[in-house]
């Protein structure tokens, strides 16, 4: 029987996840239901569909309809803002959740509440790898490791809007070479560039947590790639990851990688095959 899917946020990957789970590029599920308070953006992933689905715009509409006792799985695509928001109340609930807006974990209070609601409830928390590698093998050696930085480059475009420039008083329009802009720790990144560093909260989780991990985030006017290099050393060595992404068109906060990691676990988690790595 196939997973009733629904998706919170219909912004760049809640998108191109409806659209193939519509077209079933990935198998034994379909999608039941969208959530978003924007109701154009609604209209516009619905118009997109041949498999209509039910459309909310009121949260408690949403998780107190019919349709949402049916749901088998629920995906987070919204913000980090929209996840505090939702998360609990739906993993409350029972269900299953997929959540691609990692930063909201760098909160402590909300990430013991959501361990102590799916330790209670045992329901399952899935992260994608979004657009990195390397995770399994920091999950493996974490108990070793003695220091991670990763140092992340991205043009303006894709970095406009953060907090940290308004909070600084920084024009980001206005910086014309490459230059580091931040040189901290991943709850600190995650704080001023919430829709940025997604990769910082997804090593942080895998790794030494979110105070030791080291953020670093380079501006580079001529840069048209996402590039986020990760540097660990520990107990019997050290490794580096380079990965360079080109955004999405659609939006160049997000790297294309990003949604075909979030396409990749929805499948892993709808089949019953093959699981490769760990």
């Amino acid at each position: 029987m196939d997973k009733k899917i629904a998706i919170i946020g219909c912004g760049t990957i809640g998108t191109e996840l409806a659209k193939n789970i519509d077209n079933n590029n990935i198998p034994n599920c379909s999608l039941s239901s969208i959530f978003d308070i924007d109701q154009n953006k609604l209209k516009n992933i619905y118009e997109k569909l041949q498999n209509k689905p039910i459309i909310f715009n009121n949260f408690k509409e949403f998780i107190e309809s019919a349709e949402f006792d049916q749901i088998d799985l629920i995906i987070e695509a919204a913000s980090v803002n929209a996840a505090s928001k939702y998360i609990k109340g739906i993993l409350q609930k029972g269900k299953d959740m997929m959540i691609m807006s990692i930063g909201v974990f760098s909160d402590h209070e909300i990430f013991e509440d959501i361990q102590n609601i799916i330790d209670s409830k045992y329901n399952n928390v899935f992260l994608p790898s979004g657009a990195i590698g390397g995770i399994d093998i920091i999950r493996s050696i974490k108990k070793h490791i003695e220091s991670i930085t990763l140092t992340t480059t991205k043009n303006n475009n894709s970095l406009k809007g953060a907090p940290f420039f308004s909070n600084y008083n920084i024009n980001v329009d206005e910086i014309n070479e490459r230059q580091v802009i931040f040189d901290g720790s991943a709850d600190e990144a995650i704080v001023q560039f919430p829709s940025n560093v997604n990769v910082a909260a997804l090593i942080s989780l895998a790794g030494i947590g979110f105070k030791k991990t080291k953020v670093k985030i380079i501006v580079d006017p001529k840069e048209s790639t996402n590039t986020h290099e990760i540097n660990v050393k520990w107990k019997f060595g050290e490794f580096s990851i380079k990965i360079i992404n080109k955004p999405s068109t659609d939006n160049p906060k997000t790297s294309y990688l990003a949604i075909l990691s979030a396409v990749e676990c929805l499948r892993s988690i709808c089949t019953h095959n093959l699981k490769i790595g760990s």
